[in-house]
């Protein structure tokens, strides 16, 4: 039997998150309904998800808080942003952060086609368990000076003092040690200091580099 997808959504109108939750739970998806955005911060916090569907105003809080979290910390969750309010910004917003946008009151038909449509690209079997490096270390990324901030076997979260376009492959220069890693940018986006945070992913999972790498992560305190 196939995995279901897990899909937490977070929507303040009770009615309205319980009608999403059941149409879903329809599509056999493993749904998380909550209706607080600092219970939201929390499931986030201790849970894996393959798809996060957030309306953008939750009472006085801001959706758009949870998104960039998760593009922070989870880059390989799909994001869905719901919003029943006029504002001609929101669909750049979205774009901005890797995320569909779908503008309230929908159809139920085409909301499971973007929810289709957003967990077809997530990769599930590629998701490891993420390591946050206290403090960061330093590297040389795409020739600049960087920090790595979190870590997996498939690649690392760098922050960058730069707020340029980076190329499509780059490489990551791992200090006193000798390695040198290619590789390629998944998403990023710009830091409230101007500078660039990025996800980035190894080019390749075989090559000896890749595997040094590994074994740098395994040693890494959780």
């Amino acid at each position: 039997m196939k995995q279901p997808y897990r899909v937490l959504i977070i929507e303040d109108d009770e009615n309205a998150l319980l009608g999403l939750a059941e149409l879903l739970r329809s599509a056999d998806h493993d749904v998380t309904p909550s209706s607080s955005y600092e219970e939201a911060k929390t499931l986030l916090a201790v849970g894996t998800y393959d798809l996060l569907v957030t309306d953008v105003r939750l009472r006085s809080f801001n959706g758009l808080h949870l998104v960039m979290k998760v593009r922070a910390q989870s880059p390989d969750m799909a994001v869905i942003i719901m919003t029943g309010y006029e504002d001609s910004l929101m669909e750049l917003e979205a774009r901005r952060y890797e995320a569909q946008f779908i503008r309230k009151p929908f159809k139920p038909a085409d909301f499971m086609e973007l929810v289709a449509d957003s967990l077809s690209g997530v990769k599930r079997q590629r998701r490891w368990p993420r390591k946050r490096v206290v403090g960061g270390f330093r590297v040389t990324a795409a020739g600049t000076p960087a920090a790595v901030m979190d870590v997996c076997y498939g690649g690392l979260r760098l922050e960058m003092p730069m707020a340029s376009t980076l190329p499509k492959t780059f490489a990551v220069e791992v200090s006193g040690i000798g390695l040198n890693l290619e590789v390629q940018p998944v998403w990023s986006h710009t830091a409230d200091g101007g500078g660039l945070i990025c996800g980035a992913a190894l080019a390749s999972e075989s090559t000896p580099a890749a595997r040094t790498w590994r074994t740098i992560v395994d040693r890494l305190n959780p």
